[in-house]
């Protein structure tokens, strides 16, 4: 579902991301890690169209895409670090916006908005403005407006920061079931402990580089019962 070979980006003498390849699997749920500067939000950003690599290429449902290219968008949801909502409008103005946006129409989309509305419990303040809302409350205004449409793969950048307990539970065993039903997750995060009890696999990217790409059976053979995946994570970067 996603293939990248040999991406490049630079800004001036900065090598932001050198030759990274990887592939992923259609229903993986493939964590992306590394520490901060690593270049992973800068891969989601060529991801998106936001950025243009310098060099490689990118498969997404086995479409080759090219910068300026629109139609596979509508395939993808995403979740940024930061959520960039529109903060005058209402969420359930916002999510119809989205919706549009992604050409998702008909009498289902007022029902679509409304589940996850009542998914993340929004419901109390549908006819507040965005600008009232708390950070936790805008991460899943952000989440609703990335899983609206059901599209088969999500790109989930610090998705579940800022959630409370319950909201953060419910969002990850709802990401195990959407990947055992077909869809397809890159899922970035700082939180080691979270990756390593959603994901089925992990990509650990360094200066711009992948340190190591290891599947769950692989990366529990090679911590061993001494150590966490955290530990070896920090092994890794470190040496």
């Amino acid at each position: 579902m996603i293939d990248v070979k040999n991406i490049c980006k630079n800004f001036g003498e900065l090598h932001a991301l050198k030759n990274v390849t990887f592939s992923i699997k259609e229903g993986s749920l493939c964590g992306l890690v590394g520490p901060n500067g690593a270049g992973k939000s800068t891969l989601f950003k060529i991801f998106l169209g936001l950025l243009e690599a310098n060099e490689g290429k990118i498969k997404i449902a086995n479409e080759t895409i090219n910068f300026g290219d629109t139609n596979y968008k509508r395939k993808i949801g995403y979740a940024p670090e930061s959520p960039q909502l529109y903060d005058y409008l209402t969420e359930i103005e916002f999510l119809q916006f989205i919706a549009a946006a992604k050409h998702f129409s008909g009498s289902e989309v007022e029902n679509e908005i409304q589940k996850w509305i009542n998914f993340f419990d929004l419901g109390g303040k549908t006819n507040e403005l965005i600008k009232n809302y708390s950070q936790g409350m805008r991460r899943k205004i952000s989440l609703c407006a990335a899983l609206i449409g059901d599209p088969p793969i999500l790109f989930l950048d610090e998705a579940t920061n800022g959630l409370d307990p319950e909201s953060s539970y419910k969002f990850k065993e709802y990401l195990r079931s959407y990947c055992q039903n077909g869809g397809t997750v890159l899922f970035s995060s700082h939180i080691i402990e979270t990756v390593e009890y959603l994901c089925d696999r992990i990509i650990i990217l360094h200066k711009g580089q992948i340190k190591q790409e290891l599947k769950k059976n692989e990366w529990e053979d090679l911590r061993g019962q001494d150590s966490s995946l955290e530990e070896m994570f920090i092994g890794l970067v470190r040496e």
